[in-house]
């Protein structure tokens, strides 16, 4: 058996213009998904429920990429329709900006979260914020000490700046053989999640292998269930 994780990017309309529409997921569709996932009697857990080893019958955790306005505005009215709970990532950096990850050539700038829909969002008691990079960028650049750097002040400063005290890393290594980076990963997180290529990290004190599912608008939402149901 495994632990899912449902990882979400971009949620809404694509703009006109954009090239990466194959990332968005729109509401309807994810209305669908949480909808089902509640018919079949999944309960959205978050990272530290997860970390605790605690949990209910059939748990899975929602994840949702790069900490867009959207989550606000869009994911968590859906939150509390179906009273479901959802983690988001952050980078410090970048709160109350835009995606400035992004190549302008993909498409127009996205909002990000602001300072104020954290807090808020933070005291609903549905919502947990996990570290990204303190970019947005992923946690591996050209060379260990970077990428240590890049984790380790995204934590602090979600921490110093934003009385977030996050445990757990959204963490797609492109290459999962580096032995300083994980080590430094598990320091400081107690949960590591990878991206849906099965580089996924352990958390400690937990028996159960992550996997991640990562949800597009062109994601069949049965046979993402029956794949839940089989993991």
């Amino acid at each position: 058996m495994t632990m899912p994780i449902l990882f979400m990017s971009k949620i809404g309309t694509p703009p006109n213009g954009s090239k990466d529409k194959k990332l968005w997921l729109s509401v309807h569709k994810l209305n669908k998904l949480l909808a089902t996932l509640k018919k079949k009697g999944y309960t959205p857990v978050l990272p530290r429920e997860i970390v605790s080893g605690t949990l209910p019958k059939n748990p899975v955790c929602l994840l949702f990429g790069g900490g867009y306005e959207t989550f606000y505005s869009l994911v968590f009215p859906l939150l509390e329709k179906y009273n479901f709970k959802a983690a988001a990532a952050l980078s410090a950096s970048l709160i109350g900006q835009y995606d400035a990850w992004q190549s302008p050539q993909t498409g127009p700038w996205q909002k990000l979260l602001t300072a104020k829909q954290i807090q808020q969002l933070q005291a609903s008691g549905r919502v947990e914020f996990i570290s990204a990079s303190v970019d947005g960028l992923p946690v591996d650049p050209e060379d260990d000490d970077k990428a240590i750097w890049q984790m380790r002040e995204n934590k602090t400063r979600l921490l110093n700046l934003h009385k977030l005290d996050v445990c757990a890393v959204y963490f797609p290594q492109r290459n999962p053989r580096r032995p300083a980076v994980c080590q430094q990963a598990r320091a400081l997180f107690a949960l590591l999640i990878g991206n849906d290529k099965g580089n996924n990290m352990q958390p400690v004190n937990f028996s159960e292998p992550l996997r991640v599912f990562r949800v597009k608008n062109t994601s069949s939402i049965l046979r993402l269930i029956w794949r839940l149901s089989r993991s």
